[in-house]
């Protein structure tokens, strides 16, 4: 899965990209939750997107995304 960073009310959050369209720096995901939560932990979206990003609302959309997806 496709990850992305987007400013949305001037703070910036990690938010999944499903049709894997939207512009910008991307950072690929496993659609499993142990990976999700390793790279919130070590803060690999930060990294991969070189700027602090709000993860929070990833988490909320996960689940969702993985019931789409199946």
């Amino acid at each position: 899965m496709r990850v992305v960073a987007r400013t949305i009310d001037g703070q910036d959050h990690a938010v999944i990209d499903e049709r894997r369209r939207l512009s910008g720096r991307g950072a690929w995901l496993h659609p499993d939750p142990a990976c999700l939560g390793a790279a919130v932990k070590r803060k690999a979206f930060n990294r991969a997107f070189r700027r602090p990003v709000d993860t929070e609302q990833l988490a909320v959309d996960f689940p969702a995304y993985l019931g789409r997806r199946q």
